[in-house]
């Protein structure tokens, strides 16, 4: 995040089934997180944060995370693939998403984004 600006706290949500995340979001603006869990008796012990993405609607835009519609190969690969994932996702003013979805990307530096961490680091 950058330095010297406190991140305002978001009110995140999840949800375990990220092929039909489309529907069960609400049609509002905001943020959203991929991760790949590792888990132990089934409890969820660590994430790798794997995208970051923006939208002026959740459910439209998580819609094109399909088979047929991604197209980040390598975002659609894992997506399709079996194992524990989890989708985050917290309403964020339109105005805001691209300051927030900068920063979470900065922080999380997640695997998937094409925008890789380096070109949002701020210049001091």
């Amino acid at each position: 995040m950058s330095s010297g600006v406190r991140a305002e706290k978001l009110h995140w949500r999840s949800i375990r089934s990220v092929a039909l995340a489309h529907k069960l979001v609400p049609e509002t603006s905001g943020i959203y997180v991929y991760s790949e869990l590792a888990e132990f008796h089934g409890l969820a012990v660590a994430h790798q944060w794997m995208y970051v993405g923006q939208a002026l609607c959740l459910p439209a835009r998580l819609a094109h995370h399909q088979v047929r519609t991604e197209s980040n190969r390598q975002l659609r690969d894992w997506l399709h693939r079996p194992g524990a994932r989890q989708l985050w996702y917290a309403e964020v003013h339109p105005g805001d998403l691209d300051r927030v979805e900068r920063d979470l990307i900065a922080c999380l530096q997640p695997c998937f984004n094409r925008k890789r961490y380096l070109q949002h680091v701020q210049p001091v």
